[in-house]
């Protein structure tokens, strides 16, 4: 008897365990099928502005005197751009620097005076703007100028634009995939970006180049956004 009641345990457990086994395979899903591709887009843009810098530099013993030396100039270079049309919003004047200015006699080190620097940072859509005002900038003060860099006003959005492109590139990747192989392309399941919006640069112009309008040519650049989307497959 006591080995009948053994077997009838044993007969049990193994019964409940093989349900259980059952059970979970049933209710278990079925793997999902799926794509993942990578789409790429590119907007071309034409440069819209002109960007460069002044500099205002000034030595001296006298902090104070010199502080008011140079604002005096960069005042009378504001004054210079606003009359070339430049408006208030492209025109950056706040930025200064004061430095210790040393001599070295026989690896000594003497502290002589002082270099104030302002530095004043112009945008405009005039092209032209750059020669045309490159001496009279020199005669009100400017110690030095930067080359000229041609960029974009919105760079952002059309780096969206890309984007958006990048996303429809991806799709259309997949449904080529899918069709010989028969398959319908499903919902999204997830969407990276791969890619950053970068400054949209441009090759300094020289002086001659934008002096003649008939080489001024701006010329195109691409904004390029990458994306890896994972699709369903039906």
């Amino acid at each position: 008897m006591t080995i009948s009641l053994r077997h009838l345990a044993l007969f049990l457990c193994v019964w409940c365990f093989s349900n259980i086994v059952q059970a979970q395979t049933q209710l278990s899903p079925s793997p999902q099928r799926t794509i993942s591709v990578q789409g790429s887009g590119t907007i071309l843009i034409v440069p819209n502005q002109l960007e460069f810098s002044v500099a205002v530099e000034q030595r001296g013993t006298d902090t104070k005197i010199l502080q008011q030396q140079v604002q005096k100039k960069v005042s009378d270079i504001v004054y210079l751009l606003q009359q070339n049309g430049i408006d208030d919003r492209n025109i950056q004047s706040m930025e200064m620097s004061l430095q210790p200015h040393y001599e070295y006699d026989n690896g000594k080190r003497t502290h002589t005076d002082f270099i104030f620097v302002r530095t004043i940072y112009v945008k405009h859509n005039d092209f032209t703007v750059y020669s045309t005002l490159m001496q009279a900038l020199i005669k009100a003060g400017a110690t030095s100028i930067s080359p000229a860099h041609l960029t974009h006003s919105n760079p952002k959005q059309q780096y969206l634009d890309a984007l958006k492109l990048a996303v429809e590139d991806a799709k259309k990747r997949a449904i080529t995939m899918l069709e010989p192989l028969q398959a319908k392309l499903g919902d999204v399941l997830s969407v990276n970006e791969q890619s950053r919006q970068q400054p949209v640069a441009y090759r300094a112009k020289s002086m001659a180049m934008l002096e003649s309008p008939s080489i001024d040519l701006p010329g195109e650049k691409g904004i390029e956004a990458r994306v890896g989307v994972t699709f369903l497959v039906r």
